[in-house]
């Protein structure tokens, strides 16, 4: 089976900002009308992404249920769609 390619994709993060410094991503809206809400934050961790490997930060959050993964990379914050 051949590996599926991905595509950075820009979104909006409506996220709270903590005094310690923390950011805790809240909904994630598409360009295009969709809105999901983050349902949990399981962790975050610094990482080169499968796009363009550049370095970010990687959110791992749950979505509908599903856990995923959303990036911030100096204050834009993007995902990243199949193919």
């Amino acid at each position: 089976m051949p590996a599926q390619t991905r595509r950075k994709q820009y979104v909006e993060v409506i996220a709270t900002h903590h005094i310690d410094g923390s950011v805790r991503p809240q909904q994630i809206i598409f360009a295009a009308g969709p809105i999901f809400d983050v349902e949990d934050v399981k962790g975050v961790t610094k990482v080169k992404t499968l796009s363009t490997l550049e370095i970010a930060n990687r959110y791992t959050v749950q979505v509908k249920g599903k856990e995923t993964y959303l990036y911030e990379d100096c204050g834009k914050w993007f995902v990243e769609m199949k193919s």
